[in-house]
C-alpha cells in the first residue's frame, strides 16, 4: 500500500498520543512517512472547526507533519491532490454551516441543474412541512423542471436559515426524521449485518424499491440530472442511516457529523486503505464500498497497526526475495481468467503476494515472439495515481536492483514529471535474466510492471 487515509478522529489519537499504541504507530510513520503517502481533505478542517479553542492549530500542525501538504479535493468530475498544509487550507475554507455565499449569489448565473434542484429541494420541504408528502413520493412526485426559480433570494436565503437552525443547531430534528424514515420505510429492521442482501430484501418494505433503487429516486426526485460521485455517495451514506440499514446510536447520532463522516468515507475510497477508530464510519464505508466495487481496504486501529509493520517490513525485501515471490505465484499459476486480444493471449493469475509492496495482479501476455508477465495494482479506474506514488515505487526498485550491484538512476522530478504529464514516460532496468519495464497506463490510470523472460520459467500444469 501506498496512499493512506486517515479520518480526524485518527490524526487526534496519533496527535495526543495518550495511549502506547498510538505513540508507537506515530514514530513508525513519522519514521517510514517517505515510503507511504499520507492524506487529508476538507472533512479534517470541517471537524476541527467545532474545535473552539487554539488547539486545533497545534493538531494542524501535527497533521502536516505526516500528510506534507497532500490535499485531496473533488472538483467534479475529477479527483485531485493539491500541495497545501492543512492550516493554509482551514484558514480558507468556508464553515461547514456558514451559507453567507448566498448573499452573494448571482441568480443569473447558476446552471439548469442548479435551478431544478433548489426548486425540488423547496417544493419537496414545503410539502413535508405541511403534511402533502405522500408516503410513496419518491416513487410517485413528478420532479420540477424548469428555466426559471420558483423563489426569490429573500425567501431562499430564510429557508436555507430555517434549515440550518433545525439540522445543525436542533440536535433531535435529524433524529426524529429518522425514527418516522425507519417506521415507514423500514419497520421490519432490515439491515446490513448480512453483507449486501439488504439491497434486495429493501423491495420487500413498503417503498417496494431496493436500495440502489432508492439512491436512484431520490437523486432523481431532487432534479439532479447528472449527479456526480460526491452526490450518489453521500445520499448513499445518508440513507444507510436514515433507514436503519446501518445507523448510529441515537445518543452519538448528529446531522454535522454525518456530513463528515460521509466525506471522510468518500475520500478514503480512492486511497489505498482507509483507516478510523469510528465503528459507524467502518460499517458504512464497508457496505459501500462493497456495494460500489470500491477496492480500497478498510481498517480499524488495531488492524491497520498490524498490516502497517507488514508494509513496512514488506518494502525492505530484496531481490530475490521479491522474485522468489513473483516465480512462486507464475508457477503456481492459478487461472482466474483468460482472454485474447489479438495478436496476444492474455491470462490473468492469482496472487498470494504483493510484488515490491506494491503490486498485487499478474498477468501473463503471450503471442508468438515472447511472453511478457505483467504486474499491476489492481485498483479501479477512479482511484488516484498520484507522482509521489510513482516516484516511491521508482526509487524502490531502484533501490533493490542497485543492492544487487546495477546502477540505475533514482526518479528525477525535474526531468521526469514532464515526461509523466505529457505520456511519454518509463523506467526501463536490464538485468541478466529479464528486462523489466516500468510504465504508466492511460486507461485506468495505473503504474505497469513489464517483465519480459530471457528464459522460459517452468510452470505446472
Amino acid at each position: 500500500m501506498i496512499t493512506i487515509y486517515f479520518d480526524k478522529q485518527l490524526f487526534s489519537h496519533l496527535f495526543k498520543s495518550q495511549e502506547e499504541k498510538y505513540l508507537v504507530l506515530r514514530e513508525k510513520i513519522l519514521s517510514h512517512r517517505d515510503e507511504f503517502v499520507f492524506l487529508y481533505s476538507n472533512a479534517h478542517l470541517f471537524d476541527l472547526q467545532q474545535d473552539t479553542t487554539d488547539i486545533k492549530y497545534d493538531e494542524m500542525d501535527f497533521m502536516q507533519s505526516i500528510v506534507d501538504g497532500n490535499h485531496i479535493f473533488y472538483e467534479s468530475p475529477n479527483i485531485g491532490v493539491a500541495k497545501e498544509s492543512p492550516r493554509s487550507a482551514f484558514n480558507n475554507v468556508a464553515k461547514a454551516d456558514d451559507f453567507s455565499w448566498l448573499y452573494d449569489l448571482d441568480f443569473s448565473q447558476i446552471t439548469e441543474e442548479q435551478c431544478d434542484a433548489i426548486n425540488n429541494t423547496i417544493d419537496i420541504a414545503i410539502k413535508d412541512l405541511r403534511g402533502e408528502l405522500e408516503f410513496d413520493w419518491l416513487k410517485k412526485r413528478t420532479p420540477i423542471y424548469s428555466k426559471e426559480l420558483t423563489i426569490d433570494k429573500g425567501n431562499l436565503i430564510s429557508f436555507v436559515k430555517f434549515v440550518k437552525d433545525n439540522f445543525y443547531n436542533d440536535k433531535n430534528s435529524y433524529k426524529n426524521i429518522r425514527d418516522n424514515a425507519v417506521k415507514n420505510y423500514n419497520p421490519t429492521l432490515i439491515t446490513s449485518d448480512n453483507e449486501n442482501v439488504f439491497n434486495d430484501q429493501l423491495e420487500a418494505a413498503p417503498l417496494g424499491l431496493s436500495f440502489i433503487e432508492t439512491i436512484k429516486a431520490v437523486i432523481n426526485q431532487f432534479g439532479l440530472k447528472s449527479s456526480d460521485a460526491t452526490i450518489v455517495y453521500y445520499v448513499s451514506y445518508m440513507l444507510l442511516d436514515l433507514l436503519g440499514v446501518s445507523k448510529e446510536t441515537r445518543r452519538k447520532v448528529k446531522f454535522r457529523n454525518m456530513q463528515t463522516d460521509s466525506m471522510h468515507s468518500f475520500f478514503g475510497g480512492y486511497c489505498d486503505c482507509f483507516v478510523s477508530d469510528d465503528a459507524g464510519i467502518l460499517k458504512k464505508s464497508k457496505i459501500l464500498y462493497k456495494l460500489f466495487n470500491i477496492e480500497t481496504q478498510i481498517y480499524s486501529i488495531d488492524e491497520f497497526i498490524k498490516v502497517f509493520d507488514e508494509a513496512i517490513k514488506n518494502n525492505q525485501k530484496s531481490a530475490s526475495e521479491y522474485f522468489d515471490e513473483i516465480r512462486g505465484d507464475y508457477q503456481r499459476r492459478i487461472v482466474t481468467k483468460t482472454e485474447t486480444i489479438p495478436p496476444y493471449a492474455l491470462t490473468y493469475l492469482g496472487t498470494s503476494h504483493m510484488y515490491f509492496g506494491y503490486f498485487n495482479y499478474m498477468l501473463e501476455r503471450t503471442s508468438k515472439d515472447e511472453t511478457v508477465i505483467m504486474l499491476v495494482k489492481n485498483k479501479k479506474a477512479n482511484q488516484l495515481l498520484l507522482i509521489q506514488e510513482i516516484e516511491i515505487i521508482v526509487n524502490r526498485l531502484v533501490y533493490v536492483f542497485n543492492n544487487l550491484g546495477a546502477t540505475f538512476a533514482l526518479f528525477n522530478r525535474e526531468l521526469e514529471i514532464p515526461q509523466i504529464q505529457t505520456g511519454n514516460w518509463n523506467k526501463i532496468l536490464i538485468l541478466n535474466d529479464v528486462d523489466i519495464c516500468l510504465t504508466k497506463v492511460k486507461e485506468p490510470s495505473m503504474l505497469c510492471l513489464w517483465i519480459k523472460l530471457k528464459q522460459p520459467i517452468s510452470t505446472q500444469s
